[in-house]
């Protein structure tokens, strides 16, 4: 049996400071012996069901406290755990569960509890597979499999990642060792917002912080929300430490976040592309930022490094974090890149996960055997390139393939595609990210099948992936074509959708002669998106061209708010209106 150095922190910390405050969520606190106590119970009950190593443990529940203690509970059991999101369409779920899990835990009526949680909710344990009997120890070792996560799939299928205990002990030691430096993190109470979804591997590690024995507060679900409710939750628990994606920051500082206003002393930052001028912001009083990378496939970061400032050229990820190798390679065939030169980007070491469970082909495809490292060990193929910068760590440079983030999630463009082809109006489609302004917007163009060019198609488009795909894979734009264009080499060409979506020709293409948007509808449909409080259409005259023109007042959700350009074949009235933007 193993040992795990995050759970013998945590109950360290619960026998000897029990009272310490550990959780806050759902408008009540929980401190570090009720949350040990009620964990521990929660694996007693799993064990009883017969979850132990190498069981997958599926949570079912809704964002909170309860979502937290389970986790906890799960690794008591020495099983591993699989988060869902409660905004996921029903057969995402079921595939999620089928694929991977072999228990489920969720809340359950009075009559069918089995568990009684802090905020009196009941939970129960489903076994969705095999019949063992009870597991009487949870005898574990650093090769057994601590969580599963999915990620997004060229095949229309999501991957399951498997990462080991070992693995996570080994961030959870290095994120334990630097947030306790008083140079990162002044001596005093630590209180950490988790912002995140906990289907993004980026929200363990508020979680993992526990182990320092920091509050974990739980802010408010921001598809829910507003970014105002962040900015609230951060200064009505005195948050000092903050972790997110870029643009997750981008949006606190344009709905009027002020670090310097806060009390925030440390900010992590990763899972994109990080720009300078959200750096300079969070440094500019003295809050120390911490930028990191690392796939899901290399257990939340493989990087780390604490920014001076936002003076770099590149996009900074930082410097290999203790157990973790990096390694640039020229092509291939594994030619070491020079120094300063770009190279393919593959991380070795301690955090490297598993691999994709029960898919052995991409498993040997992007797990590959690690020449520097002893003898049987591998390295990850990011699919990323970056070089190494003059003391300064490595600098991203971009993607080789077609896998992209937005907001944070990894988004596999093929999977978009491929969801969108089984559309019975779909011919062929094409995802692509349109980057037009400060908001990448996800975007699919499709050539319709025969017979399916009626009004409204774009719309039954949408609303199939809206139904079959989780919401950060929903296009915000889908536009059909009569036909997709190509480069010389008879490639789609991605830049003249893109030119096509930003003039706005691919809808003028899908609509019948003689037909006109109805600008009614069009300001219905802005009005429903959580960024838009307000619309207004116009009729504009550019060029001899009659446009119907949308403005919109921005809302507190969170988007961007542009002028959006509808062609129009005619001019049908209207009034000049002044443009309310930000």
């Amino acid at each position: 049996m193993g040992t795990m150095f995050v759970l013998d922190r945590i109950r360290d910390i619960a026998t000897h400071e029990p009272g310490r405050p550990a959780l806050r969520a759902d408008g009540r606190s929980i401190d570090y012996g009720e949350l040990v106590t009620t964990a521990t119970k929660l694996g007693d009950l799993l064990r009883d069901h017969g979850a132990g190593p190498e069981d997958v443990v599926a949570t079912v529940l809704p964002r909170g406290s309860n979502s937290i203690i389970a986790i906890l509970g799960i690794w008591m059991a020495g099983a591993a755990y699989l988060p869902t999101d409660a905004k996921w369409p029903g057969r995402r779920l079921d595939l999620a569960l089928a694929e991977s899990a072999t228990h489920v835990l969720e809340e359950a009526a009075d009559g069918e509890a089995e568990a009684r949680m802090p905020d009196g909710k009941g939970l129960r344990v489903r076994r969705l597979r095999g019949n063992r009997g009870s597991s009487p120890n949870p005898g574990w070792d650093a090769r057994n499999l601590a969580y599963v996560l999915h990620t997004s799939g060229s095949t229309g299928t999501p991957n399951a990642v498997g990462v080991e205990f070992g693995a996570l002990d080994n961030y959870g030691r290095y994120l334990h060792d630097l947030a306790r430096r008083p140079a990162v993190h002044p001596d005093g109470e630590m209180r950490v917002l988790l912002s995140a979804n906990l289907c993004f591997d980026a929200s363990l590690r508020p979680v993992l912080l526990l182990t320092a024995g920091a509050t974990l507060v739980v802010a408010p679900d921001l598809t829910d929300g507003s970014w105002q409710d962040h900015i609230d939750c951060i200064r009505d628990n005195g948050i000092t430490v903050i972790s997110g994606v870029p643009s997750w920051y981008s949006g606190l500082l344009g709905a009027g976040y002020r670090p310097r206003e806060s009390g925030v002393r440390l900010a992590f930052i990763g899972g994109e592309a990080v720009p300078g001028g959200v750096v300079r912001e969070l440094t500019a009083d003295g809050c120390t930022v911490v930028v990191q990378y690392g796939p899901t496939e290399t257990t939340i970061a493989a990087t780390g490094r604490i920014l001076a400032g936002a003076d770099f050229t590149e996009p900074p990820i930082g410097d290999p974090i203790p157990g973790a190798r990096i390694h640039l390679y020229r092509n291939d065939s594994l030619v070491p890149a020079a120094e300063g030169e770009a190279g393919q980007l593959y991380v070795g070491g301690a955090g490297v996960a598993r691999g994709y469970l029960r898919n052995p082909r991409l498993t040997a495809e992007r797990f590959v055997p690690d020449p520097s490292g002893p003898p049987g060990s591998r390295m990850f193929r990011s699919g990323d390139l970056a070089r190494m910068l003059p003391r300064e760590g490595y600098g991203f440079l971009g993607r080789q393939d077609d896998q992209v983030k937005i907001g944070g999630y990894r988004i596999e463009l093929g999977e978009v595609s491929s969801v969108a082809n089984r559309h019975p109006a779909v011919a062929q489609s094409v995802a692509f990210v349109h980057r037009e302004g400060a908001h990448p917007r996800l975007v699919a163009c499709y050539v319709g099948s025969s017979g399916a060019s009626e009004p409204g198609t774009e719309e039954s488009v949408r609303d199939y992936l809206a139904s079959e795909l989780p919401e950060y894979l929903v296009p915000a734009v889908v536009r059909r074509l009569e036909r997709l264009p190509v480069t010389d080499h008879g490639k789609v060409d991605v830049a003249a959708l893109g030119e096509f979506v930003r003039h706005g020709h691919a809808e003028e293409q899908a609509r019948p002669p003689g037909a006109h948007p109805d600008p009614a509808a069009i300001e219905a449909a802005l009005t429903r998106h959580p960024a838009v409080a307000e619309a207004v259409t116009v009729v504009r005259a550019e060029a001899g061209d009659r446009r119907l023109v949308a403005y919109v007042v921005p809302g507190d959700g969170p988007g961007s708010c542009v002028p959006w350009p509808v062609p129009h074949r005619s001019a049908s009235g209207g009034t000049a209106t002044t443009p309310i933007t930000r």
